[in-house]
């Protein structure tokens, strides 16, 4: 487990790639049970959505049918285990991060937490585009593309089934 963590750590700073991790279902489920444990944590520690359950589900199963659509697309199908493990596992590195901001009440600490996760929104997009670099074998600005546009994709998706967010 701290070899993946690791690797998880390295992919988030742009270090190694999705390639880097080891193939398999079991590497897949593990970093989907990391991203829904955390991401879960995140929203208990702040205003969590009306409909968190569905909300959750979306987040999760958007993103992974959208993957293997432009990993079929691009004729990468293969990737896909390796690619979902890279996206959800950073995911769940970068949401960490975001929880202690969660629990932060007062002005400045709300101010400064803000600041922090718009960082870190941006981080997570520019993690996602790296991801998406290497599974596509293409540049990075492609990479971002996929990234920004996979992220609207959910987004308009919860949006349109919950009307949270």
């Amino acid at each position: 487990m701290s070899d993946l963590v690791k690797r998880l750590l390295a992919i988030t700073l742009l270090r190694l790639g999705p390639q880097d991790l080891p193939a398999g279902v079991t590497v897949m489920l593990t970093c989907l049970g990391l991203y829904i444990f955390i991401t879960g944590l995140s929203l208990s520690v702040s205003q969590p959505p009306d409909n968190v359950v569905l909300v959750m589900a979306l987040a999760v199963a958007v993103p992974l049918m959208l993957s293997r659509i432009i990993l079929v697309a691009a004729s990468k199908v293969a990737r896909w285990p390796q690619t979902v493990s890279a996206l959800f596992g950073t995911s769940a590195v970068l949401s960490a991060l975001s929880v202690p901001f969660g629990l932060a009440s007062d002005d400045q600490g709300s101010t400064v937490g803000g600041l922090f996760l718009v960082v870190l929104f941006f981080w997570s997009l520019a993690v996602n585009g790296h991801v998406w670099r290497h599974a596509l074998d293409t540049s990075f600005g492609a990479g971002m593309a996929v990234s920004v546009a996979s992220f609207a994709a959910t987004l308009f998706a919860i949006n349109a089934l919950t009307g949270s967010l």
